[in-house]
C-alpha cells in the first residue's frame, strides 16, 4: 500500500487511517493542530508553505513556570492584568510559522498579541494573567508544534551554550581533519608503488572512512538540516548546495573505497566541513563585534537624574547602579526596575504593552524598566542593574509599532534566485566534464557548489549600516537600527522645532516684569517648575537653582505646548502661555515677545521675558542643508523672531508658528501624502506626536531623559554637524551598492575558475570565506575612510 504524506508536518504517515476531508496526516499530534488551526480559521498557514508544520509527541510539564522563582525570572512585564513574555521557539523555519504564532490571539482568547522575531527565533506575547497560567501559555504552544525552549541558558546566557556547540564541531572536524590528512600522506608521496602499503592500503582507507563519520554525522548536521528545511518549504538556501557538495564528496570516496579505486576525497571533505566552520564562526565573531546591541552601550546619550546626599546630578543611565535614588519626572521613561520611595506615580506603560493604560502606584510598590511616568516628580530606588538591551528591545519593538520596515528588495531578489541558478550551472558543468573527463565530475561538481557563496550578498547591508552605526554612535549621534538609515537615504524635507532645538536653552536671556516675588514665591515656583521637562520650564529653573529644598507639589499637570500647574501648600500655581492662564483660546500674544506667565490661586502675577540664544553655525548648516533638502521651522512660539530667522536662515526655509504638537502632526501627515519623507528634529517631549508622525524622528538630547517616539538620539553639542551625518548616512546608501557588485563578481570568478577545473573543493572550501572576508574587509574600511574624509572621526 502507499502511504501518503502528512498535510501537517510533511512526514511519511505509517497508516492512512489518519484523515479529514481527504488531508492525511501521519500522527493524532498532526491531525490535533489541524483541526484547531481550521477551527478558529486559520487554514492560511498551509497556504504559504506546504507541509509547515512541526509536532511533538512527548507530553511535556510546564507547571513548574508557574513557581513565583521561575515566573520572575523568565517574565519581561507584569501587573495585575497581564504579563509579558519571550521565549525562544527553535522550531521557526518559515513565513507559515511567523503567520501562525502571531495570530495565535484566535486560538486563545486571553492572548493580547503576539510578536515573532524571526531571525533570533523568538516570541514575545502579552497575556491576561487573571485565568491564564504562563504553563498554559507553553502547553499551547507546544500543542500547535511549538515548543519552547526553556532552559537555564535562556534565562541567562544562551549565546555562550550555541558557540560552545559550534566550537565543539570546529574541534572535532579539525581533529578528523588532520588525522586524514596524516593517513593520505603516504599516497601524497608516491607509496602506490610500494608493496607493503599496497597490501594495507584498504586499512587505511578504512580508518578514513570512520573519521569521516563524526564528519557527516555531526559537524556537518546544521548544513543539512536548513538544507531539509529549505527543500521542505520550497525555498532553496545556499545550504543546498553546500549539502550536495559534501555529500557528493563522501559517497563519491565511499564508491571508490569499495571498488578499490582509490582513497576517495576524505581528505578534501574533512578540510572542508573545517574551513567552512571557521569561516561561519568568523562570521559570527563579527557579527558580535559589529553588533548594535553590544556597541552603543558606552555612548548612549541618555540622561537620568540622580540623588546623592540629597544634591542632584545629570549621569548617563549606563552609570546607574541597584541601590540608586532616581528622581523622575512628568513624560519620563523609567531606566529601570525600581520601587516608589516619594511621591504619587501615574505609570503610562504604553512603552512596554503598547497600549496607553495609566496605573496609579502607592510608596513601596514595584515599576518595570520602559514605564512612562505621567505627573508630578517622584523618587524611585533601582532595584536590578540597567538592562540596556532590554531598553533597546523596546526601543525596536516601538519602531515595529509606529514605521513600517522596508526589506531591501534588491537584495531578496538576487538571493532569491542564487542557488537555482548555481545549481543549473552544476549541472550543466557535470555533463560537459561526464563527456570530456569523467573521473573529474564529482570534484568539479563539488567545488562549484562550495565555491559559490551568497554571504557577501547577505551581509553587505548588515555589515556597512552596522558600522556606520557604530561609528556615528560614537559621535553623539546614535541610530535606532538599520532600517532608519535606509529611510534617511530618502528624506525631501527637514523640520525643525525652535525652542531647545535651535536654540541653546543654558544661554537664554530671563527678565521678570510683575509683582516682586518673594523667597517663598519662588520656592512654590521652583517647585512646580521641577516636575517638568519642557525647555522653557528648564530655563526658569536653572534661573532659580540656587533655591534649595523644593516644597511637594499635588495635582500636578502638563499641557503640552500651553503650560504647568500643580498644588503647592494647597496654593494653585499656573505657569505657561497667557491663554492658558487665564483660560481663553483666543488670546494671543500682541507684542510677540517669549513670555511665560505666572498665576498664583488664578490671578497673573507676572511674566518672564525669555530671549532665545540660536545654536552657533546656525546659518551654516542651514545652508549646507538647503542644497540637498527643503527646510522648515515649526514652533509652537510666537513669530517674533521670524524676521530675524528669515535674515540668519536661507530664503528657501520656510516658518510656521502658533503651532500646537497636533498642528504639528497634521502638516508632516500632509506633507507625506504629497510624497515629501520627512525629518523631524525636536526636543523629545513637546514634540511626541510630530516625532512619531515623521519617517525619522530625532531628539536633540540636552542631558534629556529617553524618547521612545524618536529613531535617532543625538548629543545637541553636535548640531553643526547634522550635514555631514546625513551625508555620511546617504553615502553609506551608495557602499552597500558596491559591496554587493564586489561580491558578484567574487562569486562570477570562482565560477568560473571552479568550472574550467582548475579548483579543488578543499581550496574551494578556503576561498568561500573570501567573498565574506572581502566584504567585511570592504564594509570597514569604506565606511572608515568616508567617515574620516568627511572628519567625522
Amino acid at each position: 500500500m502507499l502511504h501518503k504524506t502528512c498535510y501537517h508536518c510533511g512526514n511519511k504517515c505509517i497508516t492512512n487511517n489518519l484523515y479529514i476531508n481527504n488531508l492525511f496526516f501521519c500522527c493524532t499530534g498532526c491531525i490535533t493542530i489541524y483541526k484547531i488551526i481550521n477551527k478558529y480559521n486559520l487554514l492560511k498557514y498551509y497556504e504559504l508553505n506546504k507541509n509547515p508544520g512541526f509536532t511533538h509527541k512527548k507530553k511535556y510539564d510546564f507547571s513548574y513556570l508557574d513557581t513565583e522563582t521561575i515566573y520572575k525570572k523568565i517574565i519581561s512585564y507584569y501587573d495585575n492584568k497581564i504579563t509579558i513574555v519571550s521565549f525562544n521557539i527553535p522550531t521557526i523555519h518559515c513565513s507559515s510559522c511567523i503567520w501562525l504564532l502571531e495570530n495565535i490571539t484566535k486560538i486563545e482568547k486571553n492572548i493580547i498579541k503576539s510578536t515573532v522575531n524571526f531571525t533570533k527565533k523568538k516570541i514575545n506575547i502579552t497575556y491576561k494573567n487573571s485565568v491564564y497560567k504562563l504553563s498554559d501559555l507553553a502547553n499551547l504552544l507546544t500543542k500547535i508544534g511549538y515548543k519552547p525552549s526553556i532552559t537555564y541558558g535562556n534565562i541567562n546566557n544562551y549565546n555562550i551554550i550555541y558557540n560552545n556547540y559550534l566550537l565543539y564541531k570546529i574541534v572535532i572536524s579539525f581533529f578528523c581533519f588532520g588525522n586524514i590528512m596524516l593517513l593520505s600522506f603516504p599516497e601524497y608521496l608516491g607509496s602506490n608503488s610500494d608493496e607493503w602499503f599496497i597490501n594495507h592500503n584498504k586499512f587505511f582507507r578504512l580508518l578514513m572512512f570512520i573519521l569521516s563519520i563524526p564528519i557527516i554525522s555531526f559537524s556537518s548536521i546544521d548544513y543539512f538540516r536548513d538544507a531539509f528545511l529549505g527543500l521542505k518549504n520550497k525555498y532553496l538556501n545556499i545550504e543546498i548546495p553546500i549539502s550536495i557538495g559534501i555529500l557528493v564528496l563522501f559517497f563519491r570516496s565511499i564508491y571508490e573505497v569499495i571498488y578499490n579505486l582509490g582513497s576517495g576525497y576524505f581528505d578534501s571533505l574533512s578540510g572542508l566541513v573545517f574551513f567552512l566552520l571557521l569561516g561561519k564562526n568568523l562570521q559570527l565573531k563579527t557579527f558580535k563585534y559589529l553588533s548594535f546591541d553590544n556597541n552603543y552601550k558606552d555612548f548612549y546619550p541618555i540622561f537620568v537624574t540622580k540623588l546623592k546626599n540629597d544634591l542632584e546630578e545629570k549621569i548617563i543611565i549606563s552609570n546607574l547602579k541597584k541601590g540608586d535614588i532616581i528622581i523622575i519626572k512628568n513624560e519620563e521613561i523609567i531606566p529601570a526596575d525600581s520601587i516608589l520611595i516619594d511621591g504619587l506615580a501615574m505609570i503610562d506603560n504604553s512603552f512596554i504593552t503598547g497600549e496607553s493604560n495609566i496605573r496609579y502606584k502607592k510608596i513601596g510598590d514595584y515599576i518595570y524598566a520602559g514605564a512612562k511616568q505621567i505627573g508630578g516628580m517622584i523618587k524611585l530606588k533601582i532595584i536590578k542593574n540597567v538592562d540596556k538591551s532590554y531598553l533597546n528591545n523596546l526601543w525596536i519593538n516601538e519602531a515595529f509599532r509606529n514605521k513600517k520596515l522596508n526589506n531591501n528588495t534588491r537584495l531578496n531578489l538576487v538571493s532569491k534566485y542564487f542557488t537555482i541558478i548555481i545549481l543549473m550551472i552544476s549541472i550543466i558543468s557535470g555533463v560537459y566534464w561526464y563527456i570530456k573527463n569523467v573521473n573529474r565530475v564529482f570534484e568539479i561538481i563539488s567545488s562549484i557548489l562550495i565555491v559559490a557563496c551568497p554571504c557577501g550578498l547577505a551581509l553587505s547591508t548588515p555589515f556597512i549600516y552596522g558600522n556606520v552605526i557604530h561609528i556615528l554612535g560614537n559621535k553623539g549621534f546614535y541610530i535606532r537600527d538599520i532600517y532608519t538609515i535606509e529611510r534617511l537615504s530618502k528624506i525631501t524635507y527637514l523640520i525643525f522645532d525652535k525652542t531647545g532645538t535651535i536654540t541653546e536653552i543654558d544661554k537664554s536671556n530671563i527678565q521678570y516684569f510683575g509683582e516682586h516675588i518673594g523667597y517663598d514665591k519662588k520656592l512654590k515656583i521652583v517647585s512646580l517648575l521641577k516636575n517638568s521637562n519642557h525647555p522653557l520650564c528648564k530655563i526658569l529653573y536653572k534661573k532659580f537653582s540656587y533655591i534649595n529644598s523644593p516644597k511637594k507639589v499635588t495635582g500636578f499637570e502638563e499641557s503640552p505646548g500651553k503650560g504647568i500647574k500643580g498644588l503647592v501648600d494647597g496654593i494653585e500655581i499656573k505657569v505657561g502661555k497667557y491663554s492658558y492662564i487665564l483660560n481663553s483660546k483666543n488670546i494671543i500674544n500682541k507684542k510677540k515677545d517669549t513670555k511665560v506667565f505666572l498665576s498664583f490661586d488664578k490671578k497673573t502675577i507676572g511674566f518672564f521675558k525669555v530671549k532665545n540664544f540660536f545654536r552657533k553655525k546656525l546659518r551654516k548648516v542651514f545652508k549646507t542643508l538647503s542644497k540637498e533638502y527643503k527646510l522648515l521651522i515649526m514652533s509652537g512660539d510666537n513669530d517674533k523672531e521670524k524676521k530675524y530667522l528669515k535674515y540668519l536662515l536661507p530664503s528657501k526655509c520656510n516658518f510656521f508658528f502658533f503651532k500646537s504638537p497636533i498642528d504639528k502632526y497634521k502638516i508632516i501627515n500632509n506633507l507625506q501624502k504629497i510624497g515629501e519623507r520627512v525629518i523631524m528634529f525636536g526636543d523629545g517631549i513637546n514634540d511626541t506626536l510630530a516625532l512619531k508622525k515623521s519617517d525619522v524622528g530625532i531628539v536633540l538630547s540636552n542631558n534629556n531623559s529617553f524618547c521612545p517616539n524618536c529613531d535617532i538620539i543625538m548629543d545637541a553639542r553636535y548640531f553643526e554637524r547634522i550635514p555631514i551625518f546625513l551625508k555620511y548616512t546617504n553615502i553609506s546608501s551608495k557602499l552597500v551598492f558596491i559591496s554587493l557588485i564586489i561580491s558578484i563578481i567574487y562569486n562570477m570568478i570562482g565560477l568560473s575558475v571552479a568550472i574550467t577545473g582548475y579548483l579543488t573543493p578543499i581550496i574551494s572550501a578556503i576561498l568561500m570565506p573570501l567573498s565574506f572576508i572581502s566584504v567585511l574587509v570592504f564594509s570597514v574600511l569604506s565606511s572608515w575612510i568616508t567617515a574620516y574624509k568627511l572628519k567625522i572621526i
